[in-house]
């Protein structure tokens, strides 16, 4: 909460302040347009929540008002399987085990598409008045 109270005083009053999110459902991995797994995005959805609840809070006492909101579809796009499965080795998140073999076969195009929330708020006239 304290980097996001800096963040936020950091920004003039009227100023904007654009959040995006990651949503649910899980993120899915496609190949030539059918889903063939999802993401199990647990912890990425436990920061998440964490993060929506500050920003809720500074909304709900007034510091943030939300003035808009975008729910779309982000996808990344690899290569070919290996390229996906090479990409997520480093990552918390991680694909299925038992979908491992059958996309590092794949030598097509394949997508990883998750849904994610834009939220454009603005910083509050009443936080630069003195209490």
């Amino acid at each position: 909460m304290h980097v996001l109270h800096t963040m936020v005083d950091a920004v003039r009053p009227s100023g904007l302040v654009l959040d995006l999110q990651v949503i649910r459902p899980n993120p899915v991995v496609e190949i030539d347009g059918r889903v063939v797994c999802d993401i199990r995005g647990g912890r990425l959805f436990a920061q998440a929540d964490a993060a929506v609840a500050a920003i809720d809070a500074l909304i709900r006492t007034g510091e943030l008002v939300e003035q808009g909101v975008d729910d779309h579809d982000v996808r990344k796009h690899y290569a070919t399987g290996r390229d996906l499965v090479a990409d997520f080795a480093t990552k918390e998140r991680r694909l299925p085990t038992e979908a491992m073999p059958m996309l590092e076969a794949h030598d097509t195009p394949c997508v990883v598409r998750e849904r994610c929330r834009l939220r454009q708020l603005m910083v509050s006239d009443a936080r630069a008045r003195p209490s």
